[in-house]
């Protein structure tokens, strides 16, 4: 007997696959020269709506295919997070092609793969389906990184990103493997059940480290990192965009899963490990992100910086630390969003990503400029910004759990990242441009800009609504510590 399926559980995924089907036969359909462009507009119309669908379903609670997957509040929380991440990528697809002719059609339906593989790994409660979900997810971003054909610098990128992928997907497989032997399940709540009632041992140690390694190239953690800045650099700008957001959300949401359910009970274990992972994560894409003269290779070092002030949540292990790493995480949406929104709209005017020839930019664009500036100074962590709360409720996490002296190497490289950021604020507002021509903005990105700045302006200053948000998702979930 097959077991009965609450398919409302399930109803997101397959409004999905239904839509990511529905558009293969469009594309089949359509003459070989039509033009594709309704391919975009359809796909961006199907996206509002699906989000609008899923606002409505806001109690849906439960356990789908014998417990391999949940709904619960954390996973609401990330799918919503993924569906607003879409529309400003759609957006920047839509915009970013318009420049570079054929093959769009396949792009959106590799977004809308990618989507459905976030999706997946927000609801996976068994290490099978959560394999399955991360491998969906970045097939569909390696094809996406490697897209302009055309490119060196993107054929590269393409490259490094799959043979390191493919790595880290091999380490996930082998240690769970080592954990299915350790606990004969592959079930969260089963091998938490274990985690409770057996102490640590050689064996499940090493399956955590190789987990850890897969998760910590997702979450670009060092010494994991090192695909970051080619594959930032070389992949098209709304994948980067992608990347920095979506991809890393997904390889957090997987870190509290397992860290804060899975492996809960064995924190004391881990902590200090993943305390000290933190520091050397951050201080290493700081200092590395000062010597940048690319602006994505230095949003790349940046967003490693990131990875290492959101572990400081999860070596805390605390409720705080997990809410932290929510919130943190969707202000680093509207911040991260805008930075690239801004270079999108830029390089298809200048053709460069060069910092240098953002010298000037406020005579050339006052909206471009003042969103990059609200951005950068968001990253920074200054207040009273989406950025700065979240940083201010990580550090707190850390000091309440007795991590004092990764509050302090945190404080010190918030420190050191305003050097590098306010360097290319000083490019914008400061020196003399070297062209004046009027960087024109069309309408749909001056919206898109504008939403990411009173997103980064409101997330920061009523930051209590998204806060009690950011707590309620992990309070949702089976957690043994929180």
């Amino acid at each position: 007997m097959f077991p009965i399926i609450d398919w409302s559980l399930i109803s997101l995924e397959v409004l999905i696959s239904i839509i990511l089907v529905s558009l293969v036969v469009v594309d089949i359909l359509l003459p070989k020269h039509a033009g594709k462009d309704w391919i975009g507009i359809l796909s961006f119309v199907f996206l509002v709506s699906l989000i609008v669908f899923w606002l409505t379903q806001r109690d849906l609670n439960g356990l789908a295919f014998n417990g391999m997957f949940v709904m619960d509040s954390l996973a609401w929380f990330f799918k919503m997070l993924f569906l607003v991440t879409m529309v400003f990528v759609f957006a920047m697809a839509r915009e970013f092609f318009k420049t570079l002719g054929e093959r769009k059609s396949e792009f959106y339906l590799l977004l809308w793969l990618a989507l459905l593989g976030m999706c997946l790994v927000a609801s996976s409660a068994d290490f099978l389906l959560m394999f399955i979900a991360i491998e969906i997810l970045t097939i569909s971003l390696y094809v996406m990184t490697a897209y302009l054909k055309s490119d060196k610098l993107s054929i590269e990128a393409g490259m490094k990103y799959l043979i390191l992928g493919a790595l880290a997907s091999g380490f996930f497989l082998y240690g769970t493997s080592f954990l299915y032997g350790a606990t004969h399940s592959t079930h969260f709540n089963v091998i938490q059940a274990f985690c409770q009632t057996h102490a640590m041992d050689p064996m499940t140690l090493f399956a955590m480290v190789l987990i850890f390694a897969a998760i910590g190239f997702k979450a670009t953690a060092v010494p994991f990192h090192m695909w970051v800045a080619d594959v930032y650099q070389g992949a098209p700008t709304p994948v980067t965009a992608l990347l920095s957001v979506g991809s890393k959300a997904a390889g957090f949401i997987i870190l509290i899963r397992l860290f804060f359910g899975v492996f809960g009970p064995w924190h004391v274990d881990w902590s200090l490990a993943l305390a000290i992972l933190s520091a050397v994560t951050m201080t290493l894409g700081n200092l590395v992100a000062m010597f940048q003269t690319n602006i994505k290779r230095m949003l790349g070092y940046s967003s490693i910086a990131h990875a290492g002030y959101l572990l400081m949540g999860a070596a805390a292990g605390s409720m705080l630390g997990a809410s932290g790493i929510n919130f943190y995480l969707l202000g680093y949406l509207f911040t991260n969003l805008a930075a690239f929104l801004v270079i999108i709209v830029f390089s298809i005017a200048c053709k460069s990503d060069e910092i240098a020839d953002y010298a000037g930019l406020v005579k050339r664009s006052s909206l471009l400029a003042f969103t990059m500036l609200l951005a950068l100074v968001s990253l920074a962590g200054m207040p009273p910004l989406a950025g700065f709360f979240g940083k201010f409720t990580l550090l707190m996490a850390a000091i309440q759990s007795g991590y004092t002296w990764l509050a302090l190497i945190a404080a010190v490289n918030i420190v050191i990242s305003l050097y590098y950021y306010l360097m290319v604020a000083k490019r914008i507002y400061v020196d003399p441009p070297r062209v004046l021509t009027v960087i024109p903005v069309a309408a749909n990105m001056q919206l898109l800009l504008a939403i990411t700045i009173v997103g980064i302006i409101i997330v920061g200053i009523f930051q209590g609504p998204f806060l009690d948000a950011a707590m309620s998702a992990v309070k949702g979930m089976y957690l043994s510590r929180l």
